[in-house]
């Protein structure tokens, strides 16, 4: 009986140490090495090239547009908490949405052509209406 007793205050002990290491194990690291409450946009893949950063979250942004000259987005981060929607020029010389990153949500290859000569918008905005 006794051995039972110190089996399960053995295992307790154990369970206890792991559960605290657990608890004090470091946070992963930043996705692509954007901070929190940040978006971030890499000309290349693999989060290559920091291309523009912001941390608005009502604003647009002409990306071939200095300083920034990133004519196409090759990786992303989103840390801020709301969509960044990102435009091309149509064929009718207006914006049109080329696809939306939502809160936390990253890509090490976004594809070929991605943004490309785009415009990227936090809150809402649509450059047709923002740039005139």
């Amino acid at each position: 009986m006794a051995w039972i007793r110190k089996t399960t205050l053995a295992v307790g002990a154990m369970a206890m140490a792991v559960g605290g290491l657990a608890a004090t194990a470091t946070p992963a690291a930043a996705v692509g090495g954007c901070p929190s409450g940040k978006l971030c946009l890499y000309e290349y893949t693999n989060y290559s090239t920091l291309a523009l950063t912001s941390t608005s979250t009502k604003a647009c942004f002409i990306l071939s547009a200095y300083p920034y000259t990133i004519f196409d987005i090759g990786s992303y981060v989103n840390n801020l908490s709301v969509n960044a929607a990102i435009w091309e020029i149509g064929d009718n010389f207006r914006w049109e949405l080329a696809g939306t990153i939502g809160p936390g949500k990253f890509s090490s290859n976004a594809g070929s052509g991605f943004g490309q000569n785009g415009a990227v918008c936090m809150g809402g905005l649509n450059p047709n209406e923002y740039f005139g």
